[in-house]
C-alpha cells in the first residue's frame, strides 16, 4: 500500500489532541514507519506503529487514491501492540 499524502482536518487532529494526546506529527511518523496496515469493514484501514519515540499508536483512516484521510488514532491496547510485534517478527 503506497500512501503519498495525509489529510486530517482540523477539528480530528483537535479532538484527537485533547481526547487521545496523540498529536498530528506522530501520525504523521507511525504512517511513514512501515506500520502494520490491516483493512477493516466500509473501506477503512488500521495502521497499528510507532515513531521515534516508541509510543505505540493506532489509526483509523480511508485510503483514496493514494491519500490517508484520517478519521481517529489513539494510544494502541496492549492486545494492539502484540499483535504489531507478531506480525513483524
Amino acid at each position: 500500500m503506497k500512501i503519498k499524502k495525509i489529510l486530517i482536518e482540523d477539528k480530528i487532529k483537535e479532538k484527537i489532541l485533547y481526547t487521545h494526546n496523540v498529536k498530528a506529527y506522530e501520525i504523521k511518523e507511525v504512517l511513514i514507519n512501515s506500520p502494520l496496515i490491516l483493512k477493516t469493514r466500509d473501506e477503512r484501514y488500521i495502521a497499528i506503529g510507532h515513531g521515534q519515540n516508541a509510543k505505540f499508536i493506532t489509526i483509523i483512516f480511508e485510503l483514496i487514491k493514494d491519500t490517508a484521510f484520517i478519521i481517529t488514532a489513539y494510544p494502541s491496547s496492549d492486545s494492539q501492540r502484540k499483535l504489531y510485534k507478531r506480525k513483524r517478527q
